[in-house]
């Protein structure tokens, strides 16, 4: 009984993942964030270098 038990959790936590897996490719091909966001502690720090010479 226990390994019954222990197979259907299992299963439904394999199913639940390969759903969430499914609609998350599907909805979102690319990775997560993106990569044309300029970086703001580069500038700053080059401001802040160019200010102190």
């Amino acid at each position: 009984m226990e390994l019954l038990i222990t197979a259907i959790v299992i299963a439904l936590v394999i199913h639940g993942l390969e759903r969430n897996r499914i609609r998350q490719s599907a909805l979102h091909p690319h990775l997560a964030g993106s990569t044309d966001v300029q970086d703001r502690d580069t500038e700053r720090t080059s401001c802040e270098l160019l200010s102190r010479a």
